[in-house]
């Protein structure tokens, strides 16, 4: 929620140090469907984040934890790339103990898949 344009590269997000959960700077590799969905356009960082996620979760049902979003990301990065390391490096974590402990064979791989094909709606027609 930190983040705005200019953070965004063509390959990857950098996440400054003053943006980051654990205060240190890094670069966010930048996935193909998170490029589809960034080149929807919007403003960086969303305008009524808050109330706009709440709507989505009731009209969906969606039972939303706190930091769902960065746990998804971990479990099905580390199902879909089967590295602890790279899961790590991307997450910002000084190590690789708390994936183990919490992220590892939470999801399949073919689960992590389909996760990581999710894209808008008006890029899957595009492409069709």
């Amino acid at each position: 929620m930190r983040l705005n344009g200019r953070d965004i590269g063509q390959t990857d997000v950098e996440i400054g140090a003053t943006k980051a959960k654990t205060r240190k700077r890094r670069l966010v590799t930048l996935s193909p469907n998170l490029s589809d969905w960034l080149a929807i356009g919007g403003a960086l960082p969303p305008q009524n984040k808050r109330k706009r996620v709440e709507d989505f979760r009731k009209a969906c049902g969606v039972n939303w934890r706190h930091d769902i979003m960065r746990h998804s990301f971990a479990s099905y990065h580390l199902a879909f790339h089967c590295s602890p390391d790279k899961t790590s490096h991307e997450l910002g974590d000084r190590g690789t103990s708390i994936l183990y402990r919490h992220y590892r064979e939470l999801v399949s791989k073919s689960e992590a898949e389909i996760f990581w094909q999710i894209k808008p709606y008006n890029t899957v027609l595009q492409r069709v």
